[in-house]
């Protein structure tokens, strides 16, 4: 049983709330607050030289976590990343609760164990601490259903489609999309043409909301 808790988000009010609310109805403790990336990459460090243990705490963290410079919208998706791979496991808690988004923050490549809407009762955010902490997983019931869809949807994607997919940011050109992946800028605009008609959008910034990694 994991019983202290990390909790990261960018909102110094919500980050009090959160705390206050679960220290008094819980026996959880939360041992650390981060309000931006530098806080966690101290925690990183700590945790990698043995002076925390990783088996005594899970992370409950804000996915809309931007940067310093505000290049990375949704760096918490890095941060769930990192504490994973230090075997701290983490529940995403975000106001971007789209089917996409909680696919996308539990997929392997990131790592989520558990998904709670920040709109939720704090109940729930309990219920999904408890799971998490003894082990399980957690998705909030009423996000089951948007993920689903879109599981349903990247499985009908081939090996290459979902190499596009997954090299489309916001940020980059087809050209780059296609130097990346060494094909041709056609080539790109033909994968893409594909997955928008798959995941029934009409453009880049709608397929990526859709997928959760906008």
């Amino acid at each position: 049983m994991r019983k202290s808790i990390i909790i990261v988000d960018d909102h110094a009010l919500l980050l009090n709330g959160i705390k206050n609310w679960i220290e008094n109805h819980s026996y959880y403790k939360v041992e650390f607050q981060a309000s931006n990336v530098e806080d966690c990459k101290e925690m990183q460090n700590q945790f990698e030289k043995g002076s925390l243990k990783a088996d005594e705490f899970l992370a409950v963290v804000d996915i809309s976590f931007k940067t310093v410079d505000s290049q990375m919208e949704n760096s918490g998706f890095e941060i769930i990343k990192e504490f994973s791979r230090l075997n701290i496991p983490c529940i995403a808690y975000s106001s971007h609760d789209s089917g996409g988004f909680v696919e996308h923050a539990t997929s392997p490549a990131v790592g989520a164990k558990g998904f709670v809407s920040k709109t939720a009762d704090e109940s729930i955010l309990l219920a999904a601490i408890n799971s998490v902490a003894n082990g399980g997983t957690y998705i909030q019931a009423e996000l089951v259903t948007g993920l689903l869809e879109v599981r349903d949807i990247t499985q009908t994607f081939t090996k290459k489609e979902k190499l596009v997919a997954n090299t489309l940011t916001i940020y980059n050109s087809n050209a780059e999309v296609a130097a990346t992946l060494g094909i041709a800028e056609k080539t790109v605009v033909n994968y893409l043409t594909i997955l928008y008609d798959k995941a029934g959008v009409e453009n880049k910034l709608q397929f990526l909301e859709k997928m959760g990694r906008l």
